[in-house]
């Protein structure tokens, strides 16, 4: 009884850790300014209002941004997975020259602050040349060609799909741990039957990796939808939720000083109402992906 009561009082205290940002920001997005000034209230607001979730929705352009961030994050995730399970599956089972130092680079993409190569990778999408075809075309045309991926989507495609996504190197240990696990017989029976090694992948390894794929690819949906690092500086004008979220802390101040001719400390009720809409899609999501989420975590962590 001790031992139970104890692990109650803990997960409990986990739990309010965990939730009293998400609860805080419920309580100011649906407070009052008044509110804030009063000392009595701490999470439950004497009366609840919809007026700063309004203006947020309204300085978020939030139907533009979700369809904008939606159709950035999906298209990123699938193009990730799609990458990093090929990966991983290579890693999994072939054997050739140099794979345990590929994998072992693998590790350090995970180590290595995505922060320390943004410059190095700005350059590369505002002067794109890919094998140095564009400067070979410049040498034999005398032009000065120039491809520029900055502001559009393909600055987020293309290191999805060649497994250097946001914490792709995640993804790809998932992978492999997971394909590592699975019986070798499935994939012997298939190539006696003939299949080659990507018939074998598409046929065989796929349809029974579904838990390792709903993980990898909620948590990709999860950590791009998240994102205004990457948004802010390769695709600046790309209007995405978090994006425009971004700017309004900025602009905040200036918003309530000079627009709605109120306290800047006030700001803090746009801040927490953004805050609210944009983990609002993330929220839905869970909840109606909850109990399939959980039992591919758990498929996953046994398989791999």
């Amino acid at each position: 009884m001790l031992l139970a009561f104890v692990r109650f009082c803990f997960l409990a205290l986990l739990g309010i850790v965990i939730l009293y940002p998400i609860l805080y920001s419920v309580s100011v997005a649906l407070r009052s300014a008044d509110q804030l000034y009063d000392p009595l209230v701490v999470l439950i607001p004497k009366s609840i209002t919809l007026a700063n979730i309004k203006n947020a929705f309204a300085l978020l352009d939030y139907p533009a941004g979700l369809l904008k961030s939606f159709g950035l994050v999906s298209v990123s995730s699938v193009l990730q997975i799609s990458g990093c399970s090929l990966v991983g599956y290579g890693l999994a089972r072939f054997k050739f020259r140099g794979k345990g130092l590929i994998f072992a680079l693998v590790i350090l993409v995970v180590v290595v602050p995505p922060q320390t190569v943004i410059i190095p990778n700005y350059m590369q999408f505002r002067y794109f040349d890919p094998l140095g075809i564009v400067t070979l075309i410049n040498a034999l045309t005398g032009h000065q060609y120039v491809i520029n991926l900055i502001n559009t989507n393909w600055a987020f495609y293309l290191p999805a799909a060649f497994g250097m996504g946001i914490r792709s190197g995640i993804f790809i240990f998932i992978f492999r741990q997971f394909f590592r696990g699975m019986p070798r017989e499935l994939e012997e029976a298939a190539l006696v039957d003939g299949c080659g090694p990507l018939r074998c992948f598409m046929r065989i390894i796929v349809p029974n990796a579904g838990a390792s794929y709903l993980t990898a690819f909620l948590f990709s949906v999860v950590w791009y939808w998240n994102d205004y690092i990457y948004t802010t500086v390769f695709a600046p004008n790309s209007g995405t939720v978090m994006n425009a979220l971004y700017h309004l802390k900025d602009n905040a101040d200036h918003i309530m000083q000079y627009e709605m001719k109120a306290s800047p400390y006030e700001g803090i009720l746009l801040l927490q109402s953004g805050v609210l809409l944009g983990i609002l899609p993330l929220l839905v999501l869970y909840i109606l992906l909850q109990k399939h989420f959980t039992e591919s975590i758990a498929r996953a962590g046994i398989v791999g």
